[in-house]
């Protein structure tokens, strides 16, 4: 069974997430004997919540260019601690939603992918979330701490070779 959580909002820095206790003692033991170890672990289950959060892009917006899905990064901040990036502020307003209305009071001008130029007062772009949802779909279908148990078992192997 799992214990596992996730939080995240406006005011949050990012999700916390628990894991299994199993998971937890091999983690604590990994950060005292090796911050690298633990990196190189946490760098692990970063690159697989970076791909959950990819596929529920895909599915809510269908494929598009792949621009998004080769931009999205994540990074370490410090020991310990991965931040997973949107590319660029298009994603943040598909994913927010928006009210776009023209600076000077005009009308807006922009090409349609056909090559179809448009004119319009205002833009509305309706809200679809996939980030949070993907990655409580990663954490609660335990997926998540099975990426875990296997980047553990991987660095603690490559750390005896």
């Amino acid at each position: 069974m799992t214990n596992s959580s996730l939080r995240g909002g406006r005011k949050s820095n990012g999700i916390r997430v628990l894991f299994e206790k199993e998971v937890a003692e091999k983690l604590n033991k990994l950060a005292k004997d090796s911050p690298d170890m633990l990196n190189r672990v946490l760098a692990g289950l970063s690159y697989s919540a970076k791909q959950e959060v990819q596929k529920g892009f895909r599915a809510n917006f269908g494929r598009r260019t792949g621009k998004f899905e080769k931009r999205m990064k994540y990074q370490k901040i410090r020991n310990g601690f991965y931040r997973l990036k949107a590319p660029n502020l298009a994603a943040i307003y598909e994913y927010k939603g928006a009210h776009i209305t023209p600076v000077n009071g005009s009308v807006l001008k922009f090409t349609a992918d056909n090559g179809e130029v448009i004119f319009s007062k205002y833009i509305d772009i309706t809200p679809r979330p996939f980030f949070y949802s993907s990655l409580r779909r990663f954490v609660n279908s335990g997926q998540m701490n099975e990426v875990m148990k296997n980047e553990i078992k991987k660095t603690i192997r490559s750390k005896k070779l």
